[in-house]
């Protein structure tokens, strides 16, 4: 996410806001900022050696908002669905949704944006990676989820989330957080773009060809099943280019959460269209 150059006047604005308690994943999704650092630095700035207080002042004004996921209200929410229903999951006692990830920048991001420290798993062998955990607690977080298919032991049994109207603008960005999580972007054996999603949920195999299909208008979807060691996976996907190019104007506008599958798929899309212009 690119660094947004701000007046004097938004500045105080930005300020003014942070201080009200207005949660940080808004205001990093309002002013163009990628981490709460860019935002407390602009507090410093103008308050100078106060800035310390007023940062406390925040937290305890902020204690009103806390993150419940009652319905999908920007990009980031939709974006962190998308991971959740892939690589999400609820804890052994209920109360507290889990995400894993190796690419330690999407989970910064995240942790960022709601306001909770992530830990770190460290390697146990040499050919394997961290993985950076984010644990987001309450009940009436994780009662909310359901109703987008985020429940205990979903691998099997996921369904597709259960819109509002008005939430279904926000789709493209629950697209870009399931391929983030369970999703590659990859050439073709003619160097074509192509994007396939996995899952070993049926249910959740049919509602994204619906989706991609009847919400992002993309054409030539396929579903297929994979044998593998463990029962098997559904694919989902398309190496139409209008599909991808969908992806890119849709979903992968902006550099936002996992920097690694966003250059992927516009490094990917990119090249294939420099040969194909050099060929022509």
């Amino acid at each position: 996410m690119g660094y947004k150059k701000l007046s004097d006047e938004q500045e105080k604005q930005l300020v003014q806001e942070y201080i009200s308690g207005i949660p940080v994943k808004d205001l990093m999704i309002k002013y163009n900022f990628a981490t709460k650092k860019s935002i407390t630095d602009k507090v410093k700035k103008h308050y100078g050696e106060n800035y310390k207080n007023l940062i406390n002042s925040a937290k305890i004004n902020r204690k009103g908002y806390y993150y419940t996921f009652e319905k999908i209200n920007n990009q980031f929410d939709a974006y962190y669905l998308g991971l959740l229903l892939t690589d999400g999951y609820i804890t052994t006692r209920g109360t507290d949704v889990g995400l894993d990830l190796v690419d330690k920048d999407c989970i910064s991001f995240l942790s960022n944006g709601i306001g909770k420290k992530y830990n770190v798993i460290k390697k146990y062998r040499s050919n394997e990676q961290n993985r950076y955990r984010l644990i987001v607690s309450g009940k009436e977080l994780v009662n909310n989820l359901q109703r987008y298919g985020v429940v205990k032991n979903k691998t099997f049994t996921l369904e597709g989330p259960q819109l509002l109207p008005e939430e279904e603008k926000f789709i493209p960005y629950i697209i870009r957080g399931i391929i983030d999580g369970d999703g590659t972007v990859s050439p073709t054996s003619y160097g074509a773009p192509q994007f396939f999603i996995y899952t070993a949920s049926e249910k959740f195999a049919d509602w994204l060809v619906y989706i991609l299909e009847n919400k992002m208008y993309m054409i030539d979807i396929h579903k297929n099943f994979q044998i593998n060691e463990y029962n098997g996976l559904w694919k989902i996907g398309s190496a139409n280019h209008n599909n991808i190019l969908k992806l890119i104007t849709l979903s992968y506008d902006k550099p936002f959460g996992m920097e690694r599958k966003y250059k992927e798929i516009r490094k990917t899309f990119n090249d294939y269209n420099n040969s194909a212009l050099f060929t022509d």
